[in-house]
């Protein structure tokens, strides 16, 4: 009898070993990077200033007047429908030398979706993007700044880096231009990512902001920069 109970237990334990084994090697399910500042390493200050929701028939491209003026590069997180309707505005942000991210096409309310729905309109803004531009888009900001694991598991999926920010000016609340300055000043440091809106309702405090802001950025040393170059300025 003893002779089966040790062989029952080699037995067991050899099954044992071989499922930890097994289950070992299965890694937990990866994650897309997420990014809310990013330090520059080389010395010199940089910030990147992003915009959401458009393009907008009329704000985008007083912004873009206004970014070409101070000589601002820029990364506008653009929605798949407004890309579609407005190509021309998509068109000229690359042009000008500005930088273009996936907001999802129909700026949807993630924590109300599936993995699927969710998955779709990223793939949807995606396509849009990429084949007006014939550029590969790698950076997504969720609408809202909504980010749980499972957009996570996706983002890592399609490849793409999570962007949110540091500095919300909170321009779609129609902030008064003074205050989003304030807030700006007050709260932006070396890597800083400044949240903006290129789409907004009624009328937009953004141009005028802008138009103090940069100046005032570039008086205190900051220099301007897409978030993909402000990235890339982090591993120096």
């Amino acid at each position: 009898m003893q002779w089966i109970k040790r062989a029952t237990g080699a037995f067991l334990t050899a099954i044992l070993a071989i499922w930890l084994g097994i289950y070992a090697t299965i890694p937990a399910a990866a994650e897309a990077r997420v990014v809310y500042r990013y330090a520059s390493r080389d010395g010199q200050p940089k910030i990147a200033l992003t915009f959401d929701d458009g393009p907008h028939p009329a704000y985008t491209p007083r912004i873009l007047d206004i970014l070409k003026q101070y000589g601002v590069p820029a990364t506008f997180f653009a929605v798949g429908e407004n890309v579609e309707a407005y190509p021309e505005i998509v068109s000229r942000i690359q042009r000008e030398g500005h930088e273009l991210g996936n907001h999802t096409f129909h700026h949807a309310r993630i924590s109300e979706m599936n993995e699927a729905e969710i998955r779709e309109e990223i793939l949807r803004c995606k396509r849009s993007i990429e084949k007006l531009t014939k550029e590969s888009l790698h950076y997504f900001r969720p609408p809202e700044g909504v980010c749980d694991p499972r957009l996570k598991t996706i983002c890592e999926e399609l490849d793409m880096t999570i962007i949110l920010w540091s500095v919300d000016t909170r321009d779609w609340a129609h902030t008064p231009r003074e205050e989003i300055v304030k807030n700006v000043k007050e709260n932006t440091k070396n890597g800083s990512i400044i949240l903006m809106h290129d789409f907004i309702g009624k009328k937009s405090p953004t141009p005028d902001a802008l138009k103090i802001m940069l100046p005032m950025l570039r008086e205190l040393g900051y220099d301007f920069v897409t978030v993909s170059q402000l990235l890339e300025a982090g591993k120096a």
